[in-house]
């Protein structure tokens, strides 16, 4: 099924040429280049260092991020370039560590490859609709938050048995791209596992599947990009919260990416980002608190 950009970075200058009261909104040009601190050095910083000294020696950070989730990560094949919220934050945060749009290469990752490739110094980080949980906390280093968001459910538009989460029964064929075999508690007899949430789109539009469950902000994309064909139903449970991946145990590093996250919402370059990608969507700013993760 072809899939249209969703949003491209067109609108960010736009959106960044506001002030917000005394807010100084940082500049973001239409291209999603960010100010570039060049003078920004964190030797106690491993993965950093390896940042540095890539590409003999010119450096160059690797960021994993999604290429098929409109609003958030996408890949437009046509102009090879990507846009979406995630992507902008992966770029702005890069720009914090002193690397130029040059130095920086953005890779899709499979969701079930995140902290593998994190592991195995594949990518640097990780900005791709991440869910913090305490699991995946033991494996590797998060920073953040920078987005929280409910979850849903995508069905299609002509599927009127599916209203909420108690709609979901054994038989229900449930799309997701892990291994997971129950939703809200009930044992499925038939999961669907995709290797990325596109080809669960397609496994729903084409009756492979009945229904995805995932974030809320994740599945609104896809419901905007095809509104004829799905139908998307926000069930108000259980809140993901975004950070960004990072190798364990490298403290200097989380530290000096909390602080950028921190000083893009103080300083309005968040809402900026959000207002040129998801604000279209329908949603609305919601700005998390930098370092308040959830205990379970």
């Amino acid at each position: 099924m072809h899939r249209r950009g969703f949003l491209g970075l067109a609108a960010a200058a736009g959106a960044a040429l506001f002030a917000e009261g005394c807010v100084t909104i940082s500049p973001l040009a239409s291209n999603g280049v960010f100010p570039v601190d060049a003078a920004f050095s964190l030797p106690d910083s491993q993965t950093w260092t390896r940042m540095r000294q890539r590409d003999d020696g010119a450096g160059q950070i690797v960021i994993g991020v999604k290429a098929d989730q409109p609003g958030l990560g996408y890949l437009n094949a046509n102009s090879n370039s990507y846009s979406g919220f995630d992507i902008l934050i992966a770029q702005m945060v890069a720009a914090g560590l002193g690397f130029t749009p040059a130095q920086v290469q953005l890779t899709p990752i499979a969701s079930q490859d995140r902290e593998t490739e994190l592991e195995n110094g594949a990518v640097d980080l990780v900005v791709a609709s991440y869910s913090y949980t305490p699991a995946r906390a033991q494996l590797v280093d998060f920073a953040g938050p920078y987005f929280t968001t409910p979850e849903a459910l995508l069905v299609a538009r002509t599927d009127a048995s599916i209203t909420d989460l108690n709609s979901v029964t054994p038989s229900t064929l449930v799309c997701s791209v892990s291994d997971s075999t129950t939703i809200n508690g009930v044992q499925l007899q038939n999961p669907v596992t995709k290797s990325t949430y596109g080809e669960c789109v397609d496994a729903l539009e084409t009756g492979q599947a009945d229904v995805i469950y995932s974030d809320y902000a994740l599945l609104l994309g896809y419901a905007i990009e095809d509104p004829d064909a799905l139908r998307l139903i926000n069930t108000n449970t259980s809140t993901q919260y975004y950070g960004i991946g990072l190798p364990l145990g490298d403290a200097p590093l989380q530290r000096e990416i909390d602080s950028l996250l921190s000083q893009a919402i103080a300083n309005g370059t968040w809402r900026a980002i959000f207002n040129s990608t998801l604000a279209p969507e329908g949603l609305k700013p919601d700005p998390p608190t930098v370092g308040n993760w959830p205990s379970s």
